[in-house]
This record gives C-alpha cells, structure tokens and sequence, in this order.
C-alpha cells in the first residue's frame, strides 16, 4: 500500500494542482464578471448624473427665460399705461382694469418726487408708500434709467412670496411701477421640470430604485427611499460633495458609494454634488444589485458544478489508474502464484520420485560400499601382489570406490531430506536473534573471500517460525549472496516485523543472475555453480513456503542480486508429520 501511495504521489499532486487551477481560474472569473458589473452600474449613475445635472441646469436656464418673458410682459404694460399716461387718460378705474385684466400684482403711479398719486393692491394688500422698491424707483426718477425690470426676488412685509417688478418714467417726471407675483414662476423653475425628468427616468430604467435631487430650499425625489432618508446618514452619504465645484458634465469631484436595502433588497446608492445656477445640490441615486446578485449566485454555483465535476473526473482517473495498477499487480501475483504452485507440484513430484530412487539404490550402493571395505580389508592386506604398483593402484582404485559411493550416499540422503522435510514446529520467536546467530556464523566465509557483511536486524521483533529452519533457509541464501560476490563486494542483510508479515532481505553486489536463468532457480538441481548441488535454494524455498511465505527475487546482471522473503505473521503452516 505504501508503494502504491508513493507511486500516486504524482497523480495526486497533479489532481491537488489542476483543482487549485480550476479554483483559481474560476474565482477570477467571478471576480472579474463582478467587477464588470459593478462597473457598469457605475458607468450608469454617471451617465444618470450627467442627465439628471444637464436637466437641471436646462430647468434653471427656463427659469431666466421665463423671468425675462415676465420682466418683458410687465414692461410692455409699464409702456402702455406711460403712453395712457403722457395722453392724460390714465384714472383709476383703468388702472384697476389693467392689473386685474393681466394678473398684475400692484401698480403704483409715482410724482417727480416719489410720492405715490394712484396705486392699485391686488389680493386685498395696501397700496405701497415711499419705501417700496426705492432703489427700483429712485434710478426711474433721477433719470439714471428710463426703464427697469427687476429679478424674481422674495419679497419682503406682505404675505412675502416671489416677486417680480418693472418701471418707466412719466413723460412730466415720476414713473409708473408694476409689480407682479412670481412664486408659481419660482417654484416651476425649480421642481416642474425636474420632478417630471426623474419620473421618466426612474420608470425607464430597470435598475433605478429611487433618485433624489436637494438643494438649500428645494428636494425632489422619485422611487422607494431607504428607511433612513433625511437623517444624518443620508447628509454623510450626499453631503461629501457639497462646495466642490462640477465638472463640465456635471458630476461632482467628489462621489460616496454605500449599500443599503430597500424593502429587503440590496440597492448600492451612489452620491455626491451636481452645479446648478444658484449653487450646489445633492444628487443621490439608489441603483439595484439584484442582478449583480443573481450573477454572482449563476458564477458561484457554475464554479462549484465546475470544481465538483473537475474533482469527479480527477477521482474516477485516480480510481481508474488505481485499478489498472492494482490488476497489473494481483496479475503478477497470480502469475507468481501459479509459477510457484507449478514448481511446487514439480518439486513434489521429483521428491517423490527422489525418495524412491534412494530407495531402490541405497541397498546396492551399500553392498557396493561394504564390498569395498571387505576387499580393502582382506585382499589388500593379504595379499601381496608382484609389484608396488599395483598394490598402490589397487588403492586407489578402492579409494574411489568408497569415495563416490559416500558422494552417492550424501545425494541420496538429500533426496530423503528433500522428500520428506522435518515437521515445522513455529512459535513466537525473536526474529534478530534467528537471523543474528546466521550472520554471526558466515562472517568467517565473507572474510576469506573479501566480501563486507553488514547487518541491520536489532530493530526485528518478534515473528511465528520454526527457528531451526528459519536459520537454514537464511543460512542458504547468506551463503550463496557470498559466493556470488566478488572480492571487495558487499552483502546486506536486513530484518524488521510489521503488523501483517516479517521481512528478511539479502542483498550482494555480485554479478547477478541472467534473465534465462531466473525462473529456474529454485528447481531442484539446478545450479550455475561448478561445486553446487542445486538443492540449497530449492530447499529455502521449500522452508518459506511452509511457513506460508514468499521469496521474491530482484536482480540486475552486473549489479547484484536481492533475496526478499515474506513471512505472514503468525501465519505458519501447523506441524507436518
């Protein structure tokens, strides 16, 4: 498993790094889109703004221009009672006429010396005395002017309101003032036209909740206002501006954004100073975020089907790489598995047939042997041949025979072993030890031969095996690393115990062994060596697989060679009789 997560390493950090990817990518996106949004409603209260300032300059523009139609209109009236006037005809009762006929406000008819002859109120007021537009009047009488118009002014005493005056001089001194009312003039210049235009705009556009436009003595307003319009929040939000000056489009230098809610639903409201004619107002408009919010709901969920998508398809790939590797291994395993089992029948059948060719050759071989004795013992002794010679060939000749047939015999005792192995007897054992004495025993031969032995096995615990044969399989392949490695080589052996199996390696630097020859090596009899017997690993692997393990070989030709048993922890075969 941990082999398996290391070789996922990379495919791992690969699904990490792309969904790190995909997540960035798609906040970006988000980011930017929300920007983009929030940047046209901007772009929008500008151009609401620069709308709404030119409206209202326009608005003030009428207001001149409908205060000069009225300075014109009270002057052309002015005119005509003048020339009534120079005639001798003006009395009175036309003078009432007049200022009802054309809604004048008051007409007053003055001498050379400013003292008022005739005058006519309108709306129940008293005529005016000498104090009534004295400035107005004084520039008449002197001379300075032979005509004048004031502008739409408060009026001050009476009833006060707007008000508007005109006068001319008499033809024999003294002028003729009229005076007209001008607040419906003053409050249209200022509200009519404006309140019309934030109408049209606020139902024309979608995303205005609601407008507000306020001056020192005017505020007009059209949609749905936030809770706290009028209140100190509302002077913070509108009043950041006020004295700057506007630019040339009429937006302020100065602008606020906040976001507020109105009947539950957000509205970013966006302020500052428009220029009008008489000075600076506030201009404040609430711009709805409901779109901006179902984008953003679209982006946020269209990530998240993104990111869950890209993490299905990465952990299907993980999967789908997982089962490629986990059936590229059990196949292997498997083929192992029937490799060894094929071996196995093999080694059974040839023990088989081992134990009965010892069998049937023992007995002659041993009257072989004992014949020999026999001959040594009482021919060569007794009898005394012509010649040295050949009573030494002779010798030699019984010599050979007894050598090979105890060669013979040494074979047949191993085909006996090999047919039938001692019973395992496994028990808890302290696997450093098992493996220690092995090493501790073949330090000698790596000496004699110049080859390093290390070991590292303190760390092994505990393990189920039959110790005696655990050594002799360890012993085996100890002794063949050592064989294999040249002079100035080295031989490793490691031991260690894990929760489902114990571990033991044997790792040389020797020649290695040759691809062909691999799946041979634990046939019985087959060796490369010029003294080998080809039983030694035939019978390790006979021991590992009694007690339920595996051998596994790794080797590379002129690099080594690394022996790998695994042993099931307390898994061990029970006793064979």
């Amino acid at each position: 498993m941990r082999k398996f997560l290391l070789g996922m390493s990379p495919v791992l950090a690969a699904g990490v790094v792309t969904a790190a990817g995909l997540a960035l990518i798609g906040w970006f996106d988000y980011t930017s889109t929300r920007t983009e949004l929030l940047r046209l409603l901007r772009d929008q209260a500008a151009s609401l703004r620069q709308t709404v300032a030119a409206a209202a300059r326009a608005n003030d523009a009428a207001g001149v221009q409908a205060e000069a139609q009225i300075g014109e209109r009270l002057l052309d009236n002015a005119r005509l009672l003048a020339e009534i006037d120079r005639r001798g005809a003006l009395q009175q009762p036309f003078l009432d006429q007049i200022a009802r006929r054309n809604r004048l406000f008051r007409v007053t008819v003055f001498d050379a010396r400013g003292v008022p002859e005739r005058s006519t109120a309108s709306r129940g007021f008293a005529p005016a005395g000498r104090g009534f537009g004295t400035a107005l009047l004084d520039r008449v009488l002197s001379g300075e002017q032979q005509e004048t118009v004031t502008e739409v002014h408060e009026a001050r005493g009476w009833g006060g309101g707007a008000r508007i005056g005109a006068a001319v001089r008499r033809a024999g001194g003294g002028a003729i003032v009229l005076n007209a009312d001008a607040t419906e003039i003053a409050a249209l210049s200022r509200q009519t036209s404006l309140e019309s235009l934030l109408r049209d705009i606020a139902a024309g556009t979608k995303e205005l909740a609601f407008v507000v436009l306020e001056g020192p003595d005017f505020r007009v307003a059209q949609g749905v206002l936030p809770a706290q319009t009028g209140t100190a929040a509302d002077a913070a939000a509108g009043g950041a501006g006020v004295g700057l000056a506007a630019s040339g489009q009429g937006t302020g230098t100065a602008t606020a954004e906040r976001e507020v809610s109105v009947e539950s639903r957000p509205i970013l409201e966006v302020s500052g100073p428009i220029s009008l004619r008489n000075g600076v107002a506030s201009l404040r408009l609430g711009l709805r975020l409901d779109g901006v919010r179902e984008t953003e709901r679209r982006l946020l969920t269209r990530l998240a089907i993104s990111l869950t998508v890209a993490l299905v398809v990465s952990i299907l790939m993980l999967w789908s790489i997982w089962l490629r590797r986990a059936y590229a291994t059990l196949s292997d395993k498997h083929t192992l598995a029937e490799a060894a089992l094929r071996r196995r029948d093999r080694l059974s059948a040839m023990g088989e047939l081992a134990a009965t060719v010892a069998h049937e050759v023992r007995n002659p071989l041993n009257a072989v042997a004992m014949s020999a004795k026999r001959l040594r013992r009482e021919f060569l002794d007794l009898v005394r041949p012509e010649s040295a010679t050949d009573a030494q060939e002779l010798g030699q000749l019984l010599d050979v025979m007894q050598h090979e047939t105890s060669r013979i015999d040494g074979i047949v005792q191993q085909f006996l072993e090999y047919a039938r192995p001692p019973a395992l007897v496994p028990r808890p054992s302290d696997l450093s030890l098992v493996v220690g004495s092995v090493v501790a025993a073949a330090r000698d031969l790596a000496a004699a031969r110049g080859v390093t032995l290390a070991a590292d096995v303190d760390a092994a615990g505990q393990a189920v095996v039959d110790p005696e044969q655990m050594k002799q399989a360890v012993e085996n392949l100890l002794r063949n690393a050592i064989e294999a490695t040249p002079a100035g080589g080295r031989v490793a052996v490691t031991a260690r115990t894990g929760s489902r199996e114990a571990v033991i390696e044997v790792q040389d630097t020797g020649a290695g062994i040759a691809a062909e020859h691999l799946p041979r090596i634990f046939d019985l009899y087959f060796t490369t060596k010029p003294e080998g017997t080809g039983v030694g690993l035939a019978a390790t692997q006979q021991i590992v697989t009694g007690h339920g393990g595996t051998i596994e070989v790794q080797s590379s030709p002129g690099r080594g060679t690394r022996m790998t048993v695994r042993i099931p922890a307390g898994a061990a075969e029970q006793p064979r009789g």
